[in-house]
């Protein structure tokens, strides 16, 4: 016959584990992708309100510096008077008012508008530039940082484009705030307070995928980093609800004082994942694949093994080899069940085969040995009523009556059934222990009490002999001349107890406590108490695992045993009847 494998199984197994496998892999990358994409979405777009707020706060800064800078100059009589002057005086007749001013004051330095703004660019480092601008004259006057001043004309077109709100120039984007008199409140020129624009560069580099954008409400450009669209094209979609439409892009407005803050973020840019991320989830993912096909072809593999050496037993089972066995007690699974079970089919096959062939000689021995056992106690028993005869013939009346309850004890061995009355359970342990009375005269004293209703309760036998041959075997005091024995028989519901005491040598607490469970789980391991141990499992193989023989000390010394075993039905009504009547 062709002998099959388990190699069909495992390319199938295989197949199927690998495409799970590979789904789930699937499934796991596209999850790590997309937290990813939402992770990198979430974090620019938290960039892009950053990049807001730091552009807004810049305005604010440079916003609160120029009117700190108008403040003080209001503040400051000399400074203002001198700007005054400046503004609506020819050169001629402005330095005249500062020699005249300088000599009535007879102050020790002149504090003008130059000094006031060097003084404005020491404090404020973020200040660029600084023009005074004459309504009068049409002259524009502009200071830098390093102290000096440069005039032009501005004319008619630089008062509109102040007129207009235009106030970017270059790469600063201005302040205007206007110089009045404070006598007449006439306003003669005003103040501009330029402020860098490549702070705003400085801003978007270091939040860097989202897109900055500043302009003044008159539509100048203060900085686009995009560059892409015109301010016009952006406010108008700003003032249409639009915005993000138009960009195209998640955005972020805001304004402070005449500036339009717009931070956008294109969508496709919002949430891409970076190269090095996707190919590290490639990876892990491709890595994971590999080690997970490497621990199913292993898993897979020793379960092909096992199922070959299943199929190769049963192939020698099938050729008559049935001393073949299969090892099942590795992983505790299905397989290791079923050649358990394959394991157990042949020790009974094989017993079978044997019963079947064997089966006569069988019989016959058992026979024969069923003979022996009988006539082995007949003898016995036959001899000792003999030579009971010939003792009392002799006159030796004690040794007949020990050879007589010997007897006793025997004939209920041979002749009676395996379930007896308590009355006769009861009388062969008394003639049991006439026996030790003859053997220890006046050393102990047996006590039976039993209520005469429960004489009949039917009780298998030999249940008390063992119990009172393990007391004059451990437990009697030989130098003592007070021992005792009682047995106790009384009614538990539809229980019978026994308690057999004694104030013996008894047992310390921790001999009880493992005896006791020995007892509990049906165990003989100690020789001495062998007898105890047998008629504890005889109980509850008849009447149940709840009831049995349960050991105690008994106070004031020794050693107390309760046998309890179950009460008929029908025992229970002749009891009730007899205790009735």
């Amino acid at each position: 016959m062709e002998i099959k494998t388990s190699g069909q199984l495992y390319r199938k197994l295989f197949y199927i584990d690998t495409a799970i496998l590979c789904c789930v892999e699937l499934v796991m990358m596209v999850s790590f992708f997309t937290s990813a994409r939402n992770r990198f979405l979430e974090q620019n777009l938290n960039y892009m309100g950053m990049m807001s707020e730091s552009a807004d706060s810049y305005l604010e800064e440079t916003s609160d510096i120029a009117e700190y800078i108008h403040e003080d100059l209001y503040k400051s009589g000399m400074e203002l008077n001198d700007a005054l002057h400046y503004l609506t005086d020819g050169p001629a007749d402005y330095q005249q008012y500062r020699l005249d001013t300088y000599y009535e004051s007879k102050i020790s330095e002149y504090k003008g508008v130059e000094t006031f703004f060097l003084d404005g660019f020491q404090a404020y480092q973020s200040l660029s530039r600084i023009m005074l601008y004459s309504y009068e004259r049409g002259v524009v006057t502009e200071y830098t940082r390093d102290g000096k001043s440069y005039k032009r004309f501005g004319g008619k077109g630089f008062l509109e484009r102040l007129e207009q709100g235009d106030l970017v120039e270059g790469d600063c984007f201005f302040y205007l705030k206007e110089i009045r008199d404070p006598v007449n409140m006439q306003v003669k020129g005003c103040m501009l307070l330029g402020f860098e624009s490549s702070k705003f560069e400085s801003i978007r580099r270091y939040y860097s995928r989202a897109e900055l954008a500043v302009y003044n409400d008159a539509g100048a450009r203060v900085f686009d980093s995009n560059g892409k669209y015109q301010a016009s094209e952006i406010m108008e979609a700003e003032e249409a609800g639009t915005l993000e439409h138009f960009l195209g892009a998640y955005v972020e407005q805001t304004q402070t004082g005449g500036y339009h803050t717009i931070s956008y973020l294109e969508k496709g840019r919002a949430s891409a994942v970076p190269f090095p991320v996707i190919l590290m989830i490639l990876l892990v993912g491709l890595g994971t694949l590999a080690l997970g096909e490497t621990f199913v072809r292993y898993h897979l593999k020793r379960l092909e093994k096992r199922l070959d050496r299943i199929l190769d037993g049963m192939t020698k089972v099938m050729e008559g080899d049935l001393k073949v066995r299969i090892p099942s007690d590795r992983n505790g699974d299905e397989l290791d069940v079923i050649s358990s079970y394959f394991n157990e089919m042949c020790i009974n096959l094989e017993e079978h085969i044997k019963k079947r062939y064997l089966a006569e000689i069988e019989q016959k021995n058992a026979e024969m040995a069923a003979l022996q056992s009988q006539i082995n106690p007949h003898f016995l028993y036959n001899t000792l009523e003999a030579v009971r005869m010939k003792a009392i013939c002799n006159g030796d009346r004690e040794v007949g009556k020990m050879l007589y309850s010997l007897a006793v004890t025997f004939r209920a061995q041979l002749k009676e059934a395996d379930v007896i009355t308590l009355a006769q359970e009861l009388h062969y342990s008394k003639k049991y222990m006439e026996l030790f009375e003859f053997r220890y005269p006046g050393q102990f004293e047996a006590i039976l009490e039993c209520p005469e209703e429960y004489l009949q309760i039917p009780v298998i036998k030999f249940v008390l002999q063992p119990i009172i041959e393990n007391y004059f075997i451990h437990g009697i005091r030989m130098k003592e001349k007070d021992n005792f024995i009682r047995i106790l028989v009384e009614k538990q519901e539809k229980a019978v107890r026994i308690a057999v005491e004694d104030n013996g040598t008894g047992m310390t607490e921790e001999e009880l406590a493992a005896k006791n469970r020995e007892l509990a789980e049906e165990l003989m391991e100690k020789q001495a108490s062998i007898g105890i141990a047998n008629v504890n499992r005889r109980l509850k193989a008849v009447y149940g695992k709840e009831y049995g023989i349960h050991m105690e000390a008994r106070p004031g010394g020794g050693l107390r045993v309760i046998l309890r075993f179950q009460l008929r039905e029908e025992a229970v009504k002749e009891t009730d009847k007899i205790s009735e009547g």
